[in-house]
């Protein structure tokens, strides 16, 4: 396979990746809206789906008016909301059609944009949100902008307490016990989940030590040997297989069979994905997935 080959497929497993609302980090310095702002008042296009789902969760979905082609959840709510992006990439006609009040985005893909919404009249607001941590603050941030600071302030306690008590449930588990998990993102070229990723966190808390920590980034790409001389105990594979299970091709791949993961048939490949790879509201619900295969 050829470097042009090869630099190809990481593109393309990298805008996979930005769909799903893996990447970018999120901090406080966005200004928050004034507290007696009223959801009336607010006319909102998200751009990216765990903002989308935020928004739902602090129950103020009737302040969208327009979402993208990849919000899908909370289902009954989002069939109720045109689409009128892409992940990052605003249709300006039909978003101006719905004459939004407000923008929020974790990317866009075009920065010129932000200056035409506001040429447009349209307010836009950058809050991405890249690790566990940040989801409370991200939730807290949303309240404020939509007039549902209290239910935010509810829903981000509620999380943090979730996370608290994990924490406090794996204190007395030394490293050394946790089992070694690999995250496998792709398979071609094989991406795997790096130190800086939110998946990296979930593993953390679910009770394992992922390996990709080795690595100072939020993905990396990795060959199998190196897979096969660090021995990972669990394989996560958080993608669909198109012509087979990612499992059974996984456990079949040549010279696998003497990792620990395949050996004991600790590979897996059966997880909601959008709850686990999208740092939004149903954080826990993502963590107790993978504690069920993890611990």
């Amino acid at each position: 396979m050829t470097v042009r080959h090869i630099a190809s497929k990481t593109a393309l497993v990298m805008l996979f990746l930005l769909l799903i609302g893996f990447v970018y980090s999120c901090t406080r310095s966005t200004p928050a809206a004034p507290a007696n702002v009223s959801s009336a008042d607010v006319r909102i296009v998200s751009l990216a789906p765990s903002l989308t789902e935020m928004i739902c969760a602090i129950g103020a979905s009737s302040t969208l008016v327009g979402r993208t082609d990849v919000c899908n959840y909370p289902p009954d709510v989002i069939a109720r909301v045109p689409v009128v992006a892409g992940f990052g990439r605003p249709f300006l006609e039909p978003l101006l059609s719905q004459k939004p009040t407000l923008v929020l985005d974790v990317a866009l893909e075009d920065q010129a944009v932000r200056a035409t919404l506001e040429r447009a009249g349209i307010s836009s607001r950058h809050i991405p949100c890249r690790r566990i941590n940040d989801v409370p603050t991200v939730i807290r941030t949303i309240g404020d902008l939509v007039g549902r600071t209290d239910a935010a302030r509810f829903l981000a306690t509620h999380i943090e307490d979730g996370i608290r008590a994990r924490r406090k449930a794996l204190g007395q588990t030394t490293e050394s016990r946790k089992p070694l998990v690999l995250v496998e993102i792709w398979h071609d070229p094989l991406m795997i989940a790096g130190r800086d990723s939110f998946v990296s966190d979930l593993v953390g808390l679910a009770g394992g030590r992922n390996l990709g920590d080795e690595l100072p980034r939020e993905y990396a790409t990795v060959s199998s040997e190196w897979v096969i001389e660090h021995n990972p105990d669990i394989i996560l594979c958080m993608y669909h297989g198109a012509n087979a299970p990612v499992r059974q091709t996984v456990m079949l791949r040549n010279g696998w069979q003497s990792i620990h993961a395949v050996k004991s048939g600790r590979v897996y490949d059966a997880f909601d994905l959008d709850t686990i790879l999208r740092p939004g509201p149903r954080v826990l619900d993502g963590i107790e997935q993978l504690r069920q295969v993890v611990e």
